[in-house]
């Protein structure tokens, strides 16, 4: 299993100019190629972690991606600069953070090292899913 780690820092908007600094801890492992886990943490303590694929962000580097939970698109700082927008809802909040686009690209070009983005399905061990599946351990 190979696995790619970076921790990002990210903004957590809250409102036209209000921001927060919130660090995004995102993990990519080649066993589970489809999905990304970002742990997300704020004075030091993790505040959520959510998991998505891994197509969104690579999506979402360039165009308007993700429907539902998650949503990623790219967009212009006020002072120029590249950032990528991720919203993630729930039923009962929306929560909307900007990340640098030089960053996030840097990181998905790790795991596109280590599982190109369309050959996923060659790193999956299905049988391994299905056993985990069938005894109720996933």
């Amino acid at each position: 299993m190979s696995t790619a780690k970076r921790t990002l820092e990210m903004q957590l908007l809250l409102g036209p100019e209000g921001t927060v600094p919130v660090a995004g801890r995102f993990s990519y492992r080649s066993d589970r190629p489809f999905e990304v886990e970002v742990v997300f943490i704020s004075r030091g303590r993790t505040v959520a972690t959510w998991l998505f694929a891994r197509e969104l962000l690579l999506n979402g580097l360039c165009d308007e991606a993700g429907e539902g939970d998650v949503r990623v698109w790219p967009f212009r700082g006020l002072n120029g600069q590249r950032r990528v927008h991720i919203e993630l809802s729930t039923d009962e909040n929306v929560c909307e953070l900007s990340v640098r686009a030089t960053e996030l690209t840097a990181w998905l070009e790790q795991t596109a090292a280590i599982v190109p983005p369309g050959h996923e399905d060659r790193y999956l061990d299905m049988d391994i899913h299905l056993a985990r599946l069938f005894a109720g351990k996933c």
